[in-house]
């Protein structure tokens, strides 16, 4: 299961494109959640242990429907169309806005506590999701184009260069370019891993 490894790990957006990620096109079985131990360990590896503790067998489909309305956010063909998913999302599963400490001073608070479970999960995801999406806008929002792989991602970079997954995508390309050069083959076709400017 391909999960967040740099800084922004734990964040409502990191958990949002996680979740995403665990459909995955470059395995034989794309479906990465089986059942309970994989929720379980997407949600402990992000340290939202206590969500991950109020959760049974019996909510791991619900957790492949917010996957899919996840999903759908990176799929929009319009931004209007993708705030409007998100929209949906935080009136489902959001609480009103309220100011709580954090690490550097306040943050407004938008999803309910861990112990709610799925719907705390929802909502911080979704509040990750409309964080970057106001942040960074729209056109951020990516899926890799090292074919097959349709991983999602959030291009952060300073440049908005992004436009694989991982480095491990983007090395599965370079090699294939690589090698087709060599054997004097066109090169593999790239598919476009963001949206332009």
């Amino acid at each position: 299961m391909p999960l967040t490894r740099d800084e922004t790990r734990g964040s409502g957006l990191a958990v949002a494109v996680d979740l995403v990620n665990t459909w995955d096109e470059l395995h034989p079985e794309p479906d990465l959640i089986e059942g309970l131990v994989d929720v379980r360990t997407w949600l402990e590896w992000h340290g939202l242990k206590t969500a991950a503790a109020q959760l049974a067998e019996r909510d791991v489909d619900a957790v492949r429907e917010l996957r899919s309305r996840l999903d759908r956010v990176f799929d929009a063909q319009e931004e209007d169309e993708a705030a409007a998913l998100l929209n949906a999302l935080a009136r489902e599963h959001g609480v009103p806005p309220q100011l709580e400490r954090a690490a550097k001073g306040w943050r407004v608070r938008t999803w309910p506590e861990e112990h709610e479970g799925l719907s705390a999960v929802a909502a911080y995801s979704t509040a990750g999701l409309l964080e970057a999406f106001q942040e960074l806008g729209w056109k951020r929002f990516g899926r890799c184009a090292g074919s097959p792989c349709r991983c999602a991602f959030v291009d952060r970079s300073r440049n908005r260069t992004r436009r694989y997954c991982c480095s491990l995508c983007a090395d599965r390309v370079a090699q294939a370019q690589y090698r087709a050069r060599r054997r004097g083959a066109p090169p593999p076709r790239r598919e476009a891993g963001r949206r332009g400017s």
